[in-house]
């Protein structure tokens, strides 16, 4: 008895690709798309990488989760203050670990966005504070004046 393995040939998928293509082969032009669009190559391009696009993209998607932008195709923000914390997280990683190693235009664009994105994170974690004390029944505004 040996131990090669058995190869087992499934013939069945060979046939139905051979009979797909062949269908497609018999289609009719009519079936073709009337319209062909043609892409332009550079739309959609990704940006060159460099510290700018990287702080440009963490901050970005601070922005996205505390629902200062909407995500494309969405007609409402969503606040996610956990992605939140995440990418403003990595900006401060990237600030701390940088440190002595970024051009003054780098280590200012960077130091900016982790300070703005820090500040926007604060206002709606106090929002959502003063939400859960409203769902709560409690009126903030009294607990403030005390």
């Amino acid at each position: 008895m040996t131990d090669e393995p058995k190869i087992f040939i499934d013939e069945d998928w060979k046939a139905q690709v051979e009979r797909e293509k062949a269908q497609a082969a018999t289609m009719k032009p009519e079936a073709a798309p009337e319209t062909v669009t043609e892409v332009d190559p550079n739309e959609g391009a990704m940006p060159e990488a460099s510290m700018d696009t990287l702080v440009a993209s963490l901050a970005t998607q601070a922005m996205l989760a505390l629902g200062l932008i909407a995500s494309r195709g969405q007609e409402q923000v969503v606040i996610d203050l956990d992605s939140a914390k995440y990418a403003i997280d990595m900006l401060r990683l990237l600030r701390d670990k940088t440190k002595g190693n970024l051009t003054p235009k780098e280590e200012g664009a960077l130091l900016q966005a982790v300070a703005e994105m820090e500040e926007v994170y604060v206002l709606r974690m106090q929002q959502y504070q003063e939400h859960a004390l409203q769902q709560a029944g409690i009126d903030p505004r009294q607990l403030k004046s005390k």
